[in-house]
């Protein structure tokens, strides 16, 4: 988590933006679910000012939080990718190397799941944020909102480009059947939140 936070915004674009693999999209998922949750943070500090409540510091302490776990999320994604990489350069006749990449595969998998899961919690909480924020920064909740729906399922999508490489097909139909839940999920509380905004703001 130290060296993604001390990096400055444009090596990081630059570093994005290059040939390398890393970072890739699975980084980006999970800096969209930080971004999101500071600014779910914003809004907490914000409405704190005004309507201090216990509520609010118990919202605002989950959104530090996430924020901390998806960074970490983050840095790991890239780890893992590194991981799969090396296993695939693994010299054919090695034994090992069936196992390798399948131990690769998996863990490069369970990341990206572990960030869709935590986008949900994240929109939850911003559900129950919309109504509670001032109506000065509501729309930031709304910005936060879709921010953490492109989290979920752009790692969503991670997990799916893993799993099409994985032969154990009981875990694949697993990991499947979990990755359609977080789906479903995310649309259903992406809508409460967009739609609690949106009725603030009219």
């Amino acid at each position: 988590m130290g060296e993604l936070r001390s990096r400055t915004i444009d090596d990081f674009l630059r570093k994005l933006a290059s040939a390398s693999a890393t970072p890739g999209g699975g980084s980006v998922a999970a800096l969209s679910g930080a971004i999101a949750s500071d600014l779910g943070s914003m809004v907490c500090r914000l409405t704190l000012k005004r309507a201090p409540t216990d509520q609010l510091k118990d919202l605002l302490a989950r959104f530090v939080n996430l924020e901390n776990k998806f960074l970490e999320l983050a840095e790991a994604d890239e780890s893992a990718f590194s991981a799969v990489m090396e296993a695939y350069g693994i010299d054919r006749s090695d034994e090992s190397r069936a196992s390798r990449i399948a131990s690769a595969l998996l863990e490069a998998t369970r990341v990206p799941q572990r960030v869709a899961e935590l986008g949900i919690d994240l929109l939850q909480d911003l559900c129950t944020l919309a109504p509670l924020g001032s109506k000065q920064s509501v729309s930031d909740a709304g910005v936060a909102a879709h921010l953490a729906t492109a989290a979920v399922r752009s790692a969503l999508l991670n997990v799916r480009i893993n799993l099409a490489y994985m032969r154990d097909r009981a875990m694949v139909e697993e990991m499947e059947k979990a990755a359609c839940a977080l789906d479903d999920q995310c649309t259903s509380l992406s809508e409460r939140a967009v739609s609690a905004v949106a009725q603030r703001i009219s």
